[in-house]
């Protein structure tokens, strides 16, 4: 079986090259090919850029020529001469002719207007049958013949006279058809340009005769590979194309790579087609694919030999390196496993855990203290942590000292625990309070490799110690004043009871006589100050329940809720009632509106608490004798619902809107009682719900509190600094009293 099976890799091995080795010779194939296709289209257009261009020179000098002949008013012989004495080399060209025209009856004046002009012996010899001559007046022989005889009509030539018309007709130089001279053996056309004078009218033509062979014959010779072949053809009368050159004519393969352009040339389109042998090309076919294919197979035969070779002995090779390697992954299985389980433990962590080596470099943070240092980057040296990360001491001003950090400490070989900082940054703009623990590790080499830090979140605790303190020292001023009261209300209305009682002895007689008003009026002190206390004790109450007690989220009719709270907040309490029948003025009856308000998802317990603050504080900060106006309305959208509580009374400064939500914080304790709790109940309430609760100015008067909860069943529990920035307390405000709980039981 092993044997098979090192035969059935040897041949998946031979397949795989053979089939890399055709891949690799069709690439190449490929490469060649385009490399050709490339190359044939390179010389058609150098072919095409060719022709153009040499047609534009010879068509530009006899347009210089038509320019200088037109400038004399009267052309002589002379002046003809100068203007054409210094015409460059032009292959191809035989001879230039200035021509002339003339109708039937005009000969005979034409002949002597030249004459006159100088051309004394020009004598017109007009051809018979045709409507408008065309003679030649001048000429200059640029091949070395005979002359051409002035006087000729150029007219019985069909091909010259309808270039001249076509010149004429357009303004600018025109080409003629191509036509067989000399038994067929040569091909010539014309250039024929206009030869205006200074007034614009027509004086006669710049004739130019060219010979095709010698015209285009060295202008395609000099850009063309000397294997590719290039002919140029042009229209002749009766229509089609005549080739009127051919250069490197060669005998081409039937694979023969072509390529054909059409070439506007002087008013006509002329027809240039290019071939060549793929072989000829420079770059197209070469014997690399022979090469890669011989080489491949060589190459694939000798790793399909070595493959055999070397599989007949994997077994046994596979087996010694199993049994030899056994234990160590083994090893490598459990130090995986305890990796990952140390992992998993760091990230689950609550805690930061920072680890930093020898030099100070940071070797691991986990998610917790990559997210309280809050920072992506980490500081090349621990004397770059303060200003990298934002470490203050407590007071939140002082830079943290880069000698006292924890982590420093304890690569000295010292244990650090619960040193507090503050961490203030971009993440933390607002700064948190971190306790850091420390401790060196592996100290047995004779110093730390490195030290582990433990980071902790404390700015939750520390505010939960600054209102525990607040709580204390409110509970101990608010419960005092009222006990205080009480004491001596009720010692008033002993005195007040016991006044008449009959006494024995001498002073009997004048024992003083009982007064039940003044008891009376103790007595109701002593009930007003009872019912304080239960004021402030159900507030704590509230509050401890807002903070601490489990969210029960159900369907709720906030209407029914409203309803409710306001049917309490109307009705009389039972001293009310009592004094309703007597003397007693009463406070006006509040005028309440309940808008369409929805159902929500929330706390009922809950929510009826902050229904009866607003709706409560509403009623109490109406000035005296003034009816309390309230509405409450709600807005929603598909995400959220804001309730709206709206009064008339005597509004909120703008300077303590920013503070009324501060647990046990009063914006005017002269003028109306009570602990400061509600509005941070409210706070705490609304927040632990998902929401946000805002004050704000009431348009006419008064304030309209806007309490903000999603429709989502997704309640969350705040983040105390956020909650700071929320309800816009200042940054160092907040902080005195999260940092300094002792001022609170101070004062």
């Amino acid at each position: 079986m092993r044997r098979y099976g090192s035969m059935a890799l040897a041949a998946a091995v031979l397949v795989l090259g053979a089939l890399v080795t055709l891949g690799v010779t069709s690439v190449i194939t490929g490469k060649e090919r385009r490399s050709a296709q490339l190359a044939i289209q390179r010389q058609s257009d150098l072919a095409a850029a060719a022709v153009a261009g040499e047609v534009r020179r010879y068509v530009d000098t006899i347009d210089n020529v038509a320019a200088a002949l037109g400038s004399h008013d009267g052309l002589s012989p002379q002046a003809f001469d100068r203007a054409t004495s210094r015409i460059p080399s032009l292959a191809g060209a035989t001879a230039l002719v200035f021509v002339v025209p003339a109708g039937v009856p005009e000969v005979a004046a034409v002949q002597d207007a030249w004459r006159a002009a100088g051309a004394t012996g020009l004598t017109l010899k007009p051809a018979e049958g045709i409507q408008e001559h065309y003679f030649g007046v001048y000429a200059r022989q640029l091949d070395g013949n005979a002359p051409l005889e002035g006087g000729s009509d150029l007219g019985d030539n069909p091909d010259l006279a309808d270039v001249m018309r076509q010149a004429r007709l357009s303004g600018h130089a025109a080409v003629s058809n191509a036509a067989l001279i000399a038994g067929g053996q040569r091909r010539t056309l014309s250039l024929a340009t206009p030869v205006t004078g200074a007034d614009g009218a027509l004086r006669g033509w710049v004739v130019l005769g060219l010979r095709g062979e010698g015209f285009f014959g060295g202008a395609l010779g000099e850009v063309l590979h000397r294997r590719v072949t290039a002919t140029l053809s042009a229209t002749q009368t009766g229509g089609g194309l005549l080739p009127i050159a051919t250069v490197h004519r060669l005998a081409m393969p039937g694979n023969a790579l072509r390529r054909a352009k059409d070439i506007g040339i002087a008013q006509r389109v002329w027809h240039l087609e290019v071939s060549a042998d793929p072989r000829d090309l420079p770059g197209a076919y070469t014997d690399r694919p022979l090469v890669a294919t011989a080489a491949g197979a060589a190459l694939t035969v000798l790793v399909t030999l070595l493959v055999y070779l070397l599989s007949t002995r994997r077994s046994k090779a596979m087996t010694l390196v199993h049994e030899s390697t056994r234990e160590l992954r083994a090893a490598e299985r459990e130090a995986r496993d305890q990796a990952a389980l140390q992992q998993a433990i760091l990230t689950s962590l609550a805690e930061g855990v920072t680890v930093v080596g020898a030099d100070g470099r940071v070797l691991l943070h986990n998610p917790a203290a990559r997210q309280l240092l809050g920072t992506a980057g980490d500081p090349d040296t621990l004397e770059d942590w303060p200003a990298h990360y934002g470490a203050y001491l407590p007071d939140r001003a002082t830079p943290f000292p880069a000698a006292e950090l924890p982590m420093v400490k304890a690569l000295r070989g010292v244990s650090v625990d619960r040193v507090e900082m503050v961490i203030r940054n971009p993440t933390h703009p607002d700064g948190i309070l971190v306790s850091v623990s420390a401790r060196p590790l592996d100290r047995s080499g004779g110093g730390p490799r490195g030290a582990v830090a433990v980071l902790h979140d404390i700015t939750a605790l520390r505010r939960y110690e600054t209102e525990l303190a607040q709580f204390a020292a409110v509970v101990a001023h608010d419960l005092k004043s009222p006990l205080t009261a009480v004491h001596g209300f009720a010692a008033v209305a002993a005195d007040a009871l016991s006044a008449g009682v009959a006494r024995s002895g001498p002073d009997a007689a004048q024992a003083a006589p009982r007064r039940p008003d003044t008891a009376k009026v103790a007595v109701e002190r002593v009930r007003q100050g009872a019912i304080r206390m239960r004021s402030i004790i159900d507030d704590l109450l509230a509050y401890t329940t807002a903070r601490d007690a489990p969210l029960n989220l159900t369907d709720v009719d906030l209407g029914a809720v409203v309803a409710s709270v306001v049917a309490d907040r109307t009705a009389l309490a039972p001293p009310m009632q009592l004094a309703k029948a007597s003397t007693v003025a009463l406070p006006p009856t509040p005028r309440i509106h309940i808008g369409d308000l929805p159902h929500i998802k929330a706390d009922p317990g809950l929510l009826r608490l902050v229904v009866d603050n607003l709706i409560g504080n509403a009623i109490k900060y109406t000035p005296a004798g003034q009816t309390p106006h309230i509405e409450v309305t709600a807005v929603s959208d598909p995400d959220r619902i804001v309730l709206v509580v709206a009064d008339r009374g005597i509004g909120i400064p703008d300077g303590d809107k920013a503070r009324v939500f501060e647990s046990f914080y009063r914006a005017r304790p002269a003028d109306y009682g009570g602990t400061g709790l509600g509005l941070a109940i409210c706070r705490r309430i609304v927040e632990r719900h998902g929401g946000s609760i805002a004050v704000e100015d009431n348009p006419g008067g008064g304030t309209r509190f806007c309490v903000s909860l999603p429709t989502a069943d997704h309640p969350t529990e705040p983040d105390p600094i956020a909650a700071l920035r929320t309800y816009g307390m200042s940054a160092d405000a907040g902080w005195e009293r999260l940092m300094r709980p002792s001022d609170v039981n101070a004062s």
